[in-house]
Parts: structure tokens; C-alpha cells; sequence
């Protein structure tokens, strides 16, 4: 952990939180506390480091329905970073340990008293559901010369007990309730049903909606000493209630658009161009009335992926979201995505063969 300058951050408390599944943060009742659980708990050395270990038992027990955990890390120097972690069933092979610099990238969220003590930061409360906001799940591209009739098609679905899931992006807004959202970190949401999309015949993104809930957290000091009350974009409480019941000043608060889950719909916006592909990226020759379907496409991050702003009305709010699923990143075996040709052609990768490929270009010929 550093601060803004860089310098290390020692002595300074890390916790580890496992938030819950989407279905219990849809069905919470207005102004309650979000049920987290605290995993593990680690203090920053000299050198600002810390390492935050958890026992597989107690990480899949935080696995919500895709099998990920979705977990918060969370430092009163730092603030907080979220991200996903498949616990259950655990893959054969582990992703690497994630690395998180809390504070190089801002000041303390919740910012210091008189004294240079940090303030702390009350547990995250919901205040409203928001209506759903698009996120983009898919991506499919057709060459324009020699692809006439060519088309692809595209399911966002949950098949027998394996689901498909998006991490989107969130954000933590210091500022106010409408404006002066961060990217924060992502989480999992998981569909719990089907989504058919119609055949395409031009490049097109997939989009489906998730539902979206507002939280507020509290950054408050001692009932002892002297706390000043910042004025924000929004209601900000000027006291918070701990759990032995006794009523703390509030300095200011916190607010976090996050999913809440998976809500279903279909679009299908059409990008001009399609992506640059290397003919030795062009696998075999696919004859007229093939199909090419992918079952290894690694995920894709959207600069623009999920627009949390559209679910309620927040200013500047477009956060990533990426493609994954519960059994591995990308698409996965069940096919989700199907090229046919109606002329010979190629289905190019843009970075690899297509199989193992990014993104997927339907061609008519390599270059």
C-alpha cells in the first residue's frame, strides 16, 4: 500500500470481505446493512506489503452462484477494491494471487482528522434499487468483402448446471450521489436464465441488462473529538450508529453503484469496423455452408461495457464489464457463439488462431 506520492503506507489494518450473492443483495430491504463476511485480516509491513491468506473451506463457502467469491479488500488508509475469485469448484489450476495497491491511485477514500488518524468506514448500507443498465456479454464481426449473407448467432444463457457469468465493473464516488464515480474493482453476476439474441449479418456487440442497487457507507469519528461535516452531492448523514449502539459523528460518506444481478433483454448495437486481423491468424478454409463455433474465446474488456449511469441517471458513468463464464474465461464449451457461412471464407483471431483468439473476425478471404 502507498500513498498518492508513492511513499509506502506501514501499520495500517487490510480487511477481507465476502459480499453476498445477487439474490440476497435484490432482495435486502432499503437502509440495511450489507451481510458481509470478514475473511482474513492482515497489517501492512515497513515496506507497505501486506498478504491476505484464506482457507479454501472458508472461500467457498463465500461462492455465490457462479462459483466465484466475490470479495471486497478494504484498508481506512485505502479504501476499497473489489474482485472475483473462483472458489467453488476450484479450477485445476489457480489464477495467480491478485495484487492490489489500495491508495496509489487516490487519497483515502474517507480522509484523515486533525490528528492524521484515518477515519473509519461504517459497513455499506442499500439505499435503492435502480432500474437495469445494458452491459455488453458478446462480440461478433463480418468481414465486408465476400460475406454476403454470412451470419452468426448468439445465446447469453444458463445450460443445465453451467452458467454463464459477467464480470462488470463498480463504482465508489467520494463526491455525491450523481457524479464522481471511480472504477473500483469488478464483480460476478450470473444468469439464471436464457437469452436468444437474432442471427446477425454485420458486426454487432451483445448486450444484455443487469439490475443495479446504490449503496452509501459512512466515514465517521469519535463521539470525543471534533468532526467536521463535509457537504456533498447528496444526503449525507450527520450521525452512524455502531453495533454497541453508540451514535458517531459522520465526516462524510461514500456511495457504490454495483449489479445486483442478472435481469435479462437483448440488443444488438452494430460497430462500423471490424478489428484488424494477420492472415496467419486465419485458420482453415471453411467451405460454403460450414459453421465455425468458438468454445475458448479469452475475455474482452469494454471501456464502455456497462453503463451503470443509465440505470439512474448518475453523470459520467460508464464502467468495464468482460465475458466470462463459471467454467473458464471466455466462452465456454456449450458454444455460446456460432458463425455460418454461407460463401467459403475464414474465421480469423486477431491475436491467435481462431479458437484460442480474443475476438473472431468471419471472413471471405485472409486478408
Amino acid at each position: 500500500m502507498t500513498d498518492p506520492n508513492g511513499a509506502p503506507v506501514a501499520g495500517v489494518v487490510v480487511d477481507l470481505y465476502a459480499w453476498p450473492s445477487d439474490a440476497v443483495l435484490t432482495a435486502m430491504k432499503l437502509g440495511t446493512a450489507v451481510p458481509t463476511t470478514l475473511l482474513t485480516t492482515a497489517t501492512t509491513s515497513k515496506a507497505g506489503k501486506y498478504v491476505l491468506q484464506v482457507p479454501m473451506p472458508s472461500l467457498k463457502a463465500a461462492a455465490v452462484e457462479s462459483g466465484y467469491a466475490n470479495l471486497e479488500i478494504f484498508s481506512s488508509a485505502g479504501g476499497s477494491w473489489f474482485l472475483s475469485y473462483p472458489a467453488d469448484p476450484l479450477p485445476a489450476r489457480l489464477p495467480a494471487p491478485a495484487t492490489v495497491n489500495l491508495a496509489a491511485h487516490r487519497r483515502p477514500l474517507c480522509g484523515k482528522n486533525k490528528d492524521g488518524q484515518y477515519y473509519a468506514a461504517s459497513p455499506f448500507i442499500k439505499l435503492r434499487q435502480l432500474k437495469p443498465a445494458p452491459a455488453t456479454v458478446g462480440q461478433g464481426y463480418i468481414g465486408s468483402y465476400r460475406t454476403a449473407g454470412d451470419s452468426m448467432d448468439f445465446v447469453y444463457a444458463q445450460v443445465g448446471t453451467k452458467s454463464q457469468s459477467s464480470t462488470l465493473g463498480l463504482g465508489i464516488s467520494a463526491y455525491g450521489v450523481s457524479a464522481g464515480y471511480s472504477r473500483d474493482g469488478t464483480s460476478i453476476s450470473t444468469a439464471m436464465g436464457s437469452e436468444g439474441y437474432p442471427s446477425q449479418t454485420r458486426n454487432s456487440l451483445f448486450r444484455t441488462d443487469f439490475n443495479v442497487g446504490e449503496f452509501r457507507s459512512e466515514c465517521y469519528g469519535l463521539i470525543t473529538e471534533h468532526v467536521p461535516h463535509q457537504k456533498q452531492h447528496g444526503y449525507c448523514p450527520r450521525k452512524f450508529k455502531n453495533q454497541e449502539g453508540v451514535e458517531e459523528p459522520v465526516h462524510k460518506s461514500l456511495w457504490l453503484v454495483k449489479s445486483t444481478g442478472w435481469d435479462a433483454g437483448a440488443q444488438s448495437p452494430h460497430p462500423k469496423n471490424a478489428p484488424n486481423t494477420n492472415a496467419k491468424f486465419c485458420g482453415g478454409f471453411q467451405e460454403a455452408g460450414s459453421r465455425f463455433q468458438t468454445s475458448n474465446e479469452k475475455a474482452v474488456e469494454w471501456s464502455q461495457g456497462f453503463n451503470i449511469g443509465a440505470s439512474g441517471g448518475i453523470k459520467g458513468v460508464s464502467l468495464n464489464a468482460s465475458f466470462s463464464s463459471s467454467a473458464q474465461t471466455g466462452y465456454d464449451t456449450n458454444a455460446q457463439i456460432v458463425y455460418h457461412f454461407k460463401h467459403s471464407g475464414y474465421a480469423c483471431g486477431t491475436n491467435k488462431d481462431a479458437p484460442r483468439a480474443a475476438i473472431v473476425v468471419m471472413r471471405g478471404t485472409k486478408s
